[in-house]
C-alpha cells in the first residue's frame, strides 16, 4: 500500500471545484456549460468517501456508532435546520417590509426541513450527504475487508446490480413508501457506491486511475449514443449509470491531472482552501441570493438577465456572507475558550 500519511491537497482543490461548479449550475448558464459542470454532486460525494477513509484509516479505536450518528447529525442535519430557519425568518420579513404574501406555504416548509426533493429545492443534497455519513462506517469495514482492488471493485459491480433491479421495481411503491423507498433507498445505495469507490481512491495506482478513467469514458460515449445525447441531467435523481458514469469520468479526470505540480502548487492557495474549508455554508447562503434573483428578478434586471452577472452576484455574495460568518464563528470560539481559561486560572 501507498504511504497515506501526506495531506492530499488535491481533495480540497476538487471540493472546491466541485462546489463552485454546483453555484454555477444554480446560475442557469447554457445548454453546454450546464451540462459540462455536471460532473459536480458525484465530485462532492466522491470525496466525502475519500476524506472519511483518510479519517479513519489509522483508528485503532472505533467510537460507537451512535455517538459518531449524533456527531454525523449536528455536522450535517442542525446547520441544514439553522439555514432554513434563517432563509424562512429573512424572506418573511422581506414579505412585510413589501407589504406582499408570503412567499413560501405550509408544504414548502416542511418539505425543505424534511430534505426531500420538494419544498424550496437544493436542500436534498443535504440528505444524500447524511445517508452517506449513515452507511460510511459499514463502507469502511467493507472496504478494509476487501484487499484486493479487483475483488472490491467486483462486489461494488454486484451492487450496482442490485440497484438497478431495485429501481426497475420502483414503480411498485405508492405512497409514503413510495417516497420513502425513492429518497433513501435508492439514493442512499446509488451515492453510497460512489462513496464506496471514493474510499478506494486513494489506494489506487496511477494504471488502475487511467483504466477507471477511460472506462468510464467509454460507458459515458456508448450511452450518449444511446440517449441521443440527451442531458445526463434527466438521469440523476436518482443516479444512474447515464449520469454516474460522466461524473465519475471527470471527477476522475481531475484528481488525475491534480498529479501535476505545476497545476496542483498554483492551486493551493488560500482563497481555494477558505472555499474548500467552508463549504457547506458557502452552499447554504447562496441559497438566499439564487431566490432573490428569483423574486425580484425584475428589479434587479442589469444582474439577473445575465448568466454571468447572475454568477458573480450570487457566489460573490455568498462569499462576502460565508467570510463574514467565518470571521464571527471565530471570534465567538477565541471569546468561549478565553472565558473558559480564566475561569479555570480563577479556580487554580
Amino acid at each position: 500500500m501507498k504511504n497515506l500519511t501526506q495531506r492530499d491537497i488535491r481533495i480540497d482543490i476538487l471540493r472546491c471545484i466541485a462546489i463552485v461548479s454546483i453555484i454555477l449550475a444554480h446560475s442557469e448558464p447554457g445548454g453546454l456549460l450546464f451540462q459540462l459542470r455536471n460532473f459536480d454532486v458525484i465530485l462532492m460525494v466522491l470525496l466525502l468517501g475519500t476524506s472519511f477513509y483518510l479519517s479513519n484509516k489509522d483508528k485503532k479505536k472505533s467510537i460507537s456508532y451512535p455517538v459518531y450518528l449524533g456527531k454525523r447529525f449536528k455536522r450535517l442535519i442542525v446547520p441544514t435546520w439553522v439555514f432554513l430557519t434563517i432563509f424562512f425568518l429573512l424572506f418573511y420579513l422581506i414579505s412585510l417590509i413589501n407589504g406582499s404574501s408570503y412567499y413560501f406555504n405550509f408544504k414548502d416548509i416542511f418539505m425543505s426541513y424534511s430534505m426531500f426533493d420538494e419544498g424550496i429545492g437544493f436542500i436534498w443534497i443535504m440528505r444524500v450527504f447524511f445517508l452517506i455519513a449513515l452507511i460510511s462506517p459499514l463502507l469502511l469495514k467493507v472496504n478494509q475487508k476487501i484487499e484486493s482492488n479487483k475483488k472490491y471493485f467486483l462486489f461494488l459491480s454486484v451492487i450496482y446490480v442490485v440497484y438497478v433491479i431495485l429501481q426497475s421495481i420502483a414503480f411498485f411503491f405508492h405512497g409514503s413508501l413510495g417516497l420513502f423507498f425513492q429518497n433513501f433507498v435508492l439514493y442512499g445505495i446509488g451515492y453510497g457506491l460512489i462513496a464506496a469507490f471514493g474510499m478506494r481512491l486513494k489506494l489506487l495506482s496511477k494504471k488502475e486511475l487511467y483504466i477507471w478513467a477511460s472506462t468510464f469514458l467509454f460507458i459515458f460515449l456508448c450511452l450518449c449514443w444511446h440517449y441521443n445525447f440527451n442531458s445526463t441531467q434527466h438521469y440523476k435523481y436518482p443516479p444512474q449509470l447515464y449520469y454516474i458514469s460522466y461524473g465519475m469520468f471527470v471527477s476522475l479526470f481531475l484528481y488525475i491531472v491534480f498529479y501535476i505540480k505545476p497545476i496542483q502548487s498554483f492551486l493551493n492557495n488560500k482563497f481555494i482552501m477558505f472555499i474548500a474549508q467552508n463549504s457547506i455554508w458557502l452552499y447554504f447562503w447562496h441559497i438566499i441570493f439564487v431566490y432573490l434573483l428569483k423574486f425580484f428578478g425584475e428589479e434587479l434586471s442589469v444582474l439577473a438577465n445575465n448568466f454571468v452577472t447572475r454568477f458573480a452576484f450570487i457566489f460573490v455574495c455568498a462569499l462576502v456572507v460565508t467570510y463574514v460568518h467565518h470571521l464571527l464563528k471565530e471570534k465567538f470560539y477565541t471569546s468561549v475558550q478565553n472565558s473558559e481559561t480564566s475561569k479555570k486560572m480563577a479556580v487554580k
